[in-house]
């Protein structure tokens, strides 16, 4: 095998991204997998130092199977402007259409939902178009802070890019034991958008009929979410909606702390997508030790399962599972427990795993 990019980030980005490299190497021996590491700069400090000269998102795409990806975010850069330039270079660049989220309860007591009675009522993807709507930039302001200002945010969808988002989502849906696939949109409200994916998901429908499908407007998909979230398998959306949606059903499983996700291009077979947690650089928990490394390590799962190594993604799920389930935990999570603590954890379940398999 190639080599796998590494940008560690920002705040406590480096600090998750130590353990995740922690369990790289346990897989590595474990499985015998050779996936060298390059550890690249793309952080505050290089921007602050280079601006944006120097970052190539298709030159990465050239070099590496895949991207691991930290927390970018940096009080020196108040805009955010280069973990702007960094994310939406890479998922622009190299047109990664599909973000996906997986939400899995591990234990009963990580849900917040006191009617939430078994692990099994909260296991679903979002499958979330990650190229297009408000996030592509068009829009502006005109006459900023004057009593008439107007401010403007246009959401794009094109044909293109919602059927290939609707279609990844009907692939995955296929895939899980349930096979049940609902649409969420704004279509009483949004008479342009709406019918578009509407259109794409019945013409895709009729190609998968082993798939159940549904609907749902978004605003009844979010309470849904919190009365009954054993109603959804997968879900597919838009980016702003899926953006929402997606940290909402995180928060069922335990929070942002363990929210994995990955973006690609399923017609990419070289380059295997980039993947990340989803929560924030943390600026104020950088050097605690309190970061929750398992939304990393559980990104670095999705990888191995994208790049077909299903028995080192089953070993690293089954590790964090026996994680979430004992009492070494980091604080977000109502534990005590250090970052690299956490990680050493991770690593010793996955080896203990090999012991048991033999």
């Amino acid at each position: 095998m190639t080599s796998l990019a590494v940008l560690p980030g920002d705040g406590i980005g480096p600090e998750v991204m130590a353990e995740v490299l922690k369990v790289h190497t346990v897989v590595g021996d474990v499985f015998g997998i050779d996936l060298a590491v390059d550890v690249l700069p793309y952080d505050a400090d290089w921007y602050l130092t280079r601006g944006a000269a120097g970052f190539d998102a298709q030159e990465v795409r050239r070099r590496y199977r895949a991207v691991l990806l930290g927390a970018l975010g940096d009080p020196r850069v108040p805009d955010n402007r280069h973990a702007k330039l960094i994310i939406g270079g890479l998922r622009q660049d190299l047109d990664l259409c599909v973000n996906l989220r997986p939400v899995r309860l591990r234990t009963l007591r990580h849900c917040p939902l006191r009617h939430v009675g078994a692990e099994s009522e909260v296991d679903l993807v979002i499958v979330r178009e990650n190229t297009e709507d408000v996030y592509v930039g068009v829009g502006g302001t005109v006459r900023s802070g004057q009593p008439e200002q107007v401010a403007m945010e246009v959401g794009v969808h094109t044909r293109r890019a919602v059927d290939r988002a609707v279609r990844a989502a009907f692939e995955i849906a296929r895939a899980r034991p349930r096979r049940r696939l609902t649409l969420v949109d704004k279509s009483n409200a949004m008479p342009a958008a709406g019918p578009l994916w509407q259109q794409c998901f019945r013409a895709a429908a009729a190609e998968y009929p082993e798939v159940h499908t549904d609907h749902l407007y978004v605003d009844a998909a979010a309470m849904e979410l919190i009365r009954n979230p054993a109603r959804f398998d997968t879900v597919v959306t838009s980016n702003l909606f899926g953006d929402i949606l997606s940290d909402e059903a995180a928060q069922l499983a335990g929070g942002l702390g363990v929210a994995p996700s990955a973006s690609y291009d399923p017609a990419d077979t070289g380059f295997r997508g980039v993947f990340e947690s989803v929560h924030g650089s943390a600026p104020d928990l950088a050097g605690t030790g309190r970061a929750n490394p398992l939304a990393s390590i559980m990104s670095y799962s999705l990888m191995l399962d994208r790049m077909e190594l299903p028995a080192a993604h089953a070993a690293v799920e089954r590790a964090i599972d026996e994680v979430l389930r004992g009492d070494l935990l980091t604080p977000d999570l109502g534990g005590t427990a250090r970052t690299g603590e956490v990680g050493d954890e991770v690593c010793r379940a996955i080896a203990r795993g090999k012991e048991e398999r033999r």
